[in-house]
């Protein structure tokens, strides 16, 4: 749910990442297949749940870890591009990263473009919003927003009820800022 606020979502349903694998458990007699007729399964699935993905995920509760974690995991080293970097580092407050990072892409990002393909449109105009306040300094006006984004993100649909708001280290670092 960390990454709420990303430019890119067009649905809920889009929402999270998952890029590994978890694998049986050694010595269980379904070997290292997931098959639903073998009755091991289940106890197998809790088992590899607690141990592999639980011991990973739980440390991960801030924006600023999960974040972290994501842009120095392995698996994800080099499959995220330039506007998930771009969006990281304003959520992190990391401006100046930002703003090279928008000097490679922004220039792609212009007001009142129609994109060839209509379910494009959403996320490229919220991209065109992105220059002005980052050029500016305006974090403020960035967290607003990040913040209007993962509402529209997030409102009406079912994950609406388990969401809640809360500042982005953009906001929390700007008492610390340069």
């Amino acid at each position: 749910m960390v990454e709420s606020f990303r430019p890119e979502v067009d649905s809920w349903s889009s929402l999270g990442r998952c890029n590994q694998r978890i694998a049986r458990s050694k010595g269980f007699e379904g070997g290292q297949g997931w098959f639903w007729s073998d009755p091991t399964i289940y106890d197998d699935f809790v088992t590899r749940i607690e141990a592999d993905a639980l011991a990973i995920l739980r440390p991960l509760d801030t924006t600023r870890k999960c974040l972290e974690f994501a842009r120095t995991r392995p698996a994800t080293i080099g499959h995220l591009g330039p506007q998930w970097h771009l969006i990281t580092c304003i959520v992190l407050g990391e401006l100046d990263e930002a703003r090279e990072i928008w000097a490679g892409i922004g220039r792609y990002y212009r007001k009142g473009t129609m994109t060839e393909d209509p379910s494009w449109q959403i996320m490229y105009d919220r991209y065109c919003l992105v220059g002005d306040p980052l050029m500016a300094d305006d974090r403020a006006a960035l967290a607003g927003l990040l913040h209007r984004w993962e509402a529209e993100n997030i409102v009406g649909s079912p994950l609406e009820p388990y969401w809640r708001s809360e500042l982005f280290p953009l906001e929390e670092d700007a008492g610390r800022a340069p």
